[in-house]
């Protein structure tokens, strides 16, 4: 008799278990992200890709790899980079009146059906925030080891669905002391630096292709192209398209010289490291050899210059019979 309630018993609780094993359902997702694709972004939001800087080991925030894992309501994240996880600074509060900043942060941000959740790290502090929550999550939510941060949290509702994650790490420097002395003009290089790598890439986009809209034939016109920040897989290659059946140019910035007067479509195409690509255009029109630029001959100057005499007399002259 009691052997068979034991067997009884480890029967329900061998149910138990697989019940609840049943009941939790795992799901995974990995974003993967290229490397040598951090970006300097200046004060005027110019964008350049950068292997180097003084202020900072740049591999510390070159993103390879960030995962997600569920295990029931249980979220578990991670963020990988080319260098190491680097513990600087502290993540940015916008009511601090200090905006002296020089802090390195890591950020998720978790989208499901409910929720959006934003994580972010800072030198050993891990902050949650979703609709009108924020906590810090205490040091046995989150773990830095070498190159890799790992984060755990509990989702809102039992309900929700994985949609996306979005992570960057980013690297700021605001040195406000560099415009305290009005008497000089303050260096903004140094003022205010920007770095940041972001995963997954937005879709490629270019933010202008321009030229002068006017040019003459013989003369050297420069072209200009530049990327939206943070878009596309670098490295990109380059595609500029004269419109004048000539040889195309790769280089970002190049310049061409037209051999004939007309109007002419050119094209900038941008193709990145993952084949997409995007394309702009425009238009210029090319003027005879020195187009309006041509000096004026010496006979129409000698012309203008005795117009010019007659109208002056004949204002003369009108004066004259108005006053008498």
């Amino acid at each position: 008799m009691k052997l068979k309630n034991l067997w009884i018993i480890t029967m329900m609780v061998s149910s138990l278990f697989l019940i609840a094993t049943f009941s939790v359902e795992a799901a995974d997702e990995t974003i993967t992200d290229g490397t040598g694709d951090v970006s300097s972004i200046n004060s005027n939001g110019d964008a350049t890709l950068i292997t180097y800087s003084p202020e900072i080991d740049v591999d510390n925030l070159d993103l390879i790899e960030a995962t997600y894992t569920l295990q029931g309501t249980q979220v578990t994240l991670t963020l990988q980079v080319k260098g190491t996880i680097e513990n600087r600074g502290e993540i940015f509060d916008p009511n601090n009146p200090d905006m002296n900043i020089n802090a390195v942060g890591y950020t998720f941000q978790l989208t499901t059906s409910e929720e959006t959740y934003m994580v972010e790290y800072a030198n050993e502090t891990c902050q949650l925030s979703y609709s009108d929550v924020q906590q810090n999550l205490t040091t046995s939510d989150f773990s830095v080891v070498g190159d890799t941060l790992t984060v755990s949290f509990t989702l809102a509702s039992t309900e929700e669905a994985y949609q996306s994650l979005d992570v960057s790490s980013t690297y700021t420097k605001i040195n406000l002391s560099a415009f305290e002395d009005p008497s000089t003009e303050p260096d903004l290089e140094n003022a205010f630096i920007y770095l940041s790598d972001v995963a997954p890439n937005p879709p490629l986009m270019i933010y202008e292709a321009y030229a002068s809209n006017i040019g003459s034939i013989g003369e050297s016109i420069q072209f200009n192209g530049s990327i939206e920040p943070l878009t596309g897989e670098p490295p990109y290659t380059y595609h500029w398209d004269f419109g004048d059946q000539s040889s195309p140019s790769a280089q970002l910035n190049p310049t061409h010289t037209y051999t004939k007067a007309g109007v002419y479509t050119y094209n900038f195409t941008v193709t990145d490291n993952g084949g997409d690509t995007a394309s702009l255009s425009g238009t210029i029109t090319i003027s005879a050899e020195g187009g309006t630029k041509d000096s004026l001959s010496p006979q129409m100057v000698l012309f203008l210059a005795i117009l010019l005499i007659v109208i002056v007399i004949g204002v003369v002259v009108i004066v004259w019979i108005i006053r008498r």
